[in-house]
């Protein structure tokens, strides 16, 4: 107890300090990202981020993470999040793929947060030939990205770092594969304060985040990625929430590598520890364009969250819209 009080007094003393150090790093990162180019993605899946409720919004959510996903969309949100916070999210697609992720969030009183997140994604029932093409024995195929972030506060803003493994396997008589998941480097701040009850509260949120720094599995890269993220809250009875992302991959593909998500929430609905929302949100570059739309409902803390998200058919035959659901709770 003393040594999280002695972290947390000097944290406070430090914290202009190490804003005016990271920002800088951040600069560098984007400065040298051109030549760190990767021509191989060894886990697209990691971009499909995580939770109902931020898919919902379309992914724009750099700059309002506060809950357990935030150790996959910007681990400096951990810096405000609950005493305690959970979240278990599915996503469920065609051609037998899943994606899975759960996470547990602890604060430290003021000495930050920390969080352990585990992300599945896998394929079943993928069938085999042998050299004269005649179907063999069905395999599985799955690949988990293991991670542990830490976030803390420090006034307006917060920092945040997450560090993660890979591992992948088949299943089969096929050796499985790990590697280093990289690293995430975010910063999240706070500003134009209003007054809601009793309470201070900011309306403008903004953030940035640097996401699998040095990640690869094999001989293969995981591709760097930066998203830079704005949004504001809007008051008026219950709470309108606008949110924008920026995503630049840094990868050497003929699609377009920059995606804009836009994403809107509003709480239509509160009475007493209950709230019902609405959401929607598109994603889209030069080359593909997805909507997405959702609900939530919290009740006392616990969250149920449904997603869906349109605009794959065009692109792949037969596969439609995709389905996601969270469950969360928060204290």
């Amino acid at each position: 107890m003393l040594m999280t009080e002695q972290i947390a007094k000097w944290a406070s003393k430090q914290g202009p300090k190490l804003l005016c150090g990271l920002i800088p790093l951040f600069f560098l990162i984007l400065a040298v990202s051109p030549v760190s180019h990767a021509g191989v993605d060894a886990m697209p899946h990691l971009r499909l981020g995580a939770g109902a409720r931020s898919i919902g919004l379309g992914g724009a959510f750099t700059a309002i993470a506060d809950d357990a996903t935030a150790t996959v969309w910007n681990p400096a949100g951990l810096g405000s999040a609950a005493d305690l916070s959970f979240n278990f999210s599915t996503q469920r697609l065609d051609l037998d793929r899943s994606h899975n992720f759960i996470a547990l969030t602890k604060a430290l009183g003021s000495a930050g947060s920390i969080g352990l997140a585990v992300t599945n994604a896998g394929v079943s029932d993928i069938p085999q030939y042998d050299a004269k093409g005649r179907r063999g024995e069905e395999i599985n195929y799955s690949t988990n990205a293991y991670s542990l972030s830490y976030g803390i506060g420090l006034g307006n803003f917060s920092v945040g770092l997450t560090g993660r493994m890979l591992m992948d396997s088949f299943g089969a008589d096929i050796e499985s594969q790990s590697g280093f998941g990289g690293v995430d480097i975010g910063l999240m701040g706070h500003a134009l304060h209003i007054d809601v009850g009793e309470e201070k509260v900011p309306t403008f949120h903004y953030g940035i985040v640097a996401k699998y720094l040095g990640a690869a599995l094999g001989e293969d890269t995981v591709p760097m990625v930066i998203d830079f993220g704005i949004a504001y809250n809007l008051y008026m009875g219950n709470v309108v929430t606008f949110a924008a992302d920026i995503e630049q991959e840094m990868v050497n593909l003929d699609q377009s590598a920059t995606s804009l998500k836009l994403g809107a929430e509003y709480t239509i609905l509160t009475y007493k520890s209950t709230a019902f929302s609405i959401r929607g949100g598109v994603k889209a570059s030069r080359d593909v364009q997805n909507l997405f739309g959702g609900f939530g409902v919290n009740v006392g803390g616990l969250q149920i969250d449904y997603a869906i998200q349109d605009g794959m058919a065009s692109e792949i035959d037969g596969v439609g819209s995709t389905h996601f659901a969270s469950l969360s709770y928060r204290f």
